[in-house]
């Protein structure tokens, strides 16, 4: 596998403005000094490395791309750019998680309303202990159960990052590790590969002529009030005007 920077060599001062303060007030000032420390030439190796998705059929649904230098782990993505996922490479090389995330995993992150970067990777770590156990006793992981047992634990704001910690009575599992620190600079992103099909779907419709001046009847009303036959004379009728 390819080298990882030491993250000793790789600081470099992040100034926030007054509106990612806003909206990053909760991480930890630590972050916003360090870039990730997994560059671009060391994807390819570690998709090679590690088992990204379940299914090795739905792997090209999905694409790798490292931080660039002034991106942050909790930074979102730009309203004009294809949204992603900042995920650590830990998930995958130690902790097993694959892609996409399971439903009991994304029911716990809903619930909680917590994002997968947000989450500490020893709250990964008894969120994929939990499921596996379950899994190999034949339960149905169950996010209620979860939450029974374990409470989303919130530090102040600036002090780091999510964490599960069990009600009092109810321990489970001993933490993944009892000191981890330098996952936090080990991530990159995932991001959802386009369809081509559903992109010829969405081109084809947009392409039909229903716009302003054209057909009139290509409204959510007249569309559900009519018979299908009429619907399908209708749409029938759009394809001979792009014929012409």
């Amino acid at each position: 596998m390819a080298k990882k920077k030491s993250c000793q060599n790789v600081r470099v001062p992040r100034v926030l403005s007054v509106v990612e303060r806003e909206l990053y007030g909760w991480v930890d000032e630590e972050i916003f000094t360090q870039p990730s420390v997994i560059e671009a030439y060391a994807l390819p190796e570690l998709c090679r490395e590690m088992r990204l998705t379940a299914d090795r059929a739905v792997e090209g649904d999905y694409v790798l791309e490292a931080a660039g230098p002034s991106d942050r782990l909790p930074f979102r993505a730009q309203e004009d750019r294809v949204h992603f996922l900042w995920v650590y490479n830990e998930l995958f090389t130690r902790l097993g998680v694959q892609l996409p995330f399971t439903d009991f995993q994304r029911e716990v992150l809903s619930r909680c309303r917590v994002a997968a970067s947000q989450l500490h990777l020893n709250g990964w770590g008894f969120l994929r202990t939990f499921e596996r156990v379950c899994l190999h006793f034949r339960f149905r992981p169950s996010w209620r159960v979860f939450l029974y047992t374990y409470q989303l634990h919130a530090p102040p704001p600036g002090r780091g990052f999510m964490s599960f910690r069990a009600y009092q009575g109810r321990k489970l599992f001993d933490s993944f590790e009892e000191s981890i620190q330098e996952f936090k600079w080990h991530y990159f992103k995932v991001l959802p590969l386009s369809d081509p099909l559903e992109t010829l779907a969405f081109d084809f419709l947009q392409s039909l002529p229903v716009g302003v001046g054209k057909k009139s009847n290509f409204k959510c009303r007249w569309i559900l009030d009519h018979s299908d036959a009429n619907v399908g004379a209708f749409l029938d009728s759009l394809l001979k005007d792009m014929e012409k």
